[in-house]
Formats: structure tokens, C-alpha cells, sequence
């Protein structure tokens, strides 16, 4: 653990010894933060339309490039879920350096005579300049196949835990930043940025070379 100093103001910008410091008084840069996980391309009316009117509208790529553009100007590092089929469509809509990463499905459904979608691609977007600290990719069981570990909350695509918890990382977020989760859904997901937080939060009270508690 990172011991915290303080410094003395009489000691000319040396560390005082021994001094308590409340790590809340050391201004930290927020980072604004987004993840979007829209009704995916051509998917809209066919599994969101009983939940909400404006569900078609995802079916248009046009709203997607919309959608892009509001999280290029509105947020500092942003991630965009998207399904396979529709990557070769969005992703000339997106800055230039941005990552695709894969989400991992370690079962996933088995339909027709294809290939199975085993996987979904991770628009992610960083300019936090903050190091990484994750690797990009990430493997985790959809809620519907966890065998009850993770409960279903009723809304179509819900995201397991473990991904919101490697997305967190994947953008390099920090505790005291802002995150907007811009299709709250069932939830899920706002519910794993506290559990995060709580898990990820430091001590706030560090004495020189020991733990204040």
C-alpha cells in the first residue's frame, strides 16, 4: 500500500513524519466516464420493442452514429457494447484510436446451423491518460446461463458483474469519478459500479510507514 505524506509548510515542501493525512483533502482530477449498451443494430424493435417506444430507433445506424457522437463530446473515456454482426458497420463511426476488446462467453446459445456468437466486441474510447491496468479482453458467464449465481432482472442483455467490474478497470476509473451508465436496463450494471467502488475504495487515513486503522 502507497504510504501517504503530507508536507509541511514550514518545511519548505519537505514530508512532515509521522503527520495524519486525510487522503479526501489531496485534489484528484475527475474523469467523466460513460458506458452505453444500446438495443443492439437491427435488435430493437425484435427484443426491446415491449419495453420501450423509442426501442426501433436502433434499428437505424444513424442513431447509433448519434449515440457515438454524444459520448466523443459529453465524456473523457467511454465504452460501447455492440454485437458482432454490426462492428463491421460502427466502428468507422468511431475515433480512430479507439480499442475493440472481446467479451468472452464461456456458454453461450447454440442456434441454427452458423457459427455460434461466442463472443461481443467492446468499443472502448480512453483519453484519461491514466496507466492500464487490465488486460483487453475479458471472460464472464451471461447472467442466464450463471445457474442462479447472478439473478436475472428481467430486461434482455443484461451484463454479468464480472464484466462491469473488468470494464471499470478497462477504462481506467478511479473511485471518486463520475460514471453514467447511459442505458440503465435492469440495472446491473449501476448496481456493480458501487459494489466496485466499495471494493476499490483505499483507506482514507495513512500514518508514514503504518496504517492509521
Amino acid at each position: 500500500m502507497t504510504t501517504a505524506l503530507q508536507t509541511d509548510p514550514e518545511c519548505d515542501g519537505v514530508a512532515a513524519v509521522g503527520t495524519l493525512l486525510d487522503r479526501r483533502v489531496m485534489p484528484q482530477p475527475v474523469v467523466r466516464a460513460a458506458y452505453a449498451d444500446p438495443p443492439y443494430l437491427g435488435c430493437g424493435k425484435s427484443h426491446y420493442g415491449h419495453l420501450h417506444d423509442e426501442a426501433a430507433d436502433y434499428d437505424d445506424p444513424e442513431t447509433h452514429r448519434r449515440l457515438i457522437q454524444r459520448l466523443c463530446d459529453e465524456f473523457d473515456c467511454w465504452a460501447l457494447s455492440l454485437h458482432e454482426p454490426s462492428l463491421r458497420v460502427l466502428l468507422p463511426m468511431c475515433p480512430p484510436d479507439v480499442r475493440v476488446a472481446p467479451w468472452i462467453k464461456p456458454f453461450a446459445s447454440w442456434k441454427g446451423k452458423g457459427l455460434p456468437h461466442a463472443w461481443e466486441p467492446v468499443i472502448l474510447m480512453n483519453k484519461t491518460g491514466r496507466k492500464h491496468r487490465t488486460r483487453d479482453w475479458v471472460s464472464a458467464m451471461p447472467p442466464a446461463f450463471s445457474g442462479g449465481a447472478e439473478p436475472m432482472l428481467g430486461v434482455p442483455g443484461q451484463k454479468p458483474r464480472a464484466f462491469s467490474h473488468w470494464l471499470f478497470d478497462a477504462l481506467t476509473l478511479e473511485t471518486h469519478d463520475e460514471f453514467c451508465d447511459v442505458f440503465p436496463g435492469s440495472g446491473a450494471v449501476g448496481d456493480a459500479w458501487q459494489r466496485w467502488k466499495n471494493r476499490a475504495a483505499p483507506e482514507q487515513f495513512e500514518l508514514l510507514g503504518h496504517n492509521a486503522i
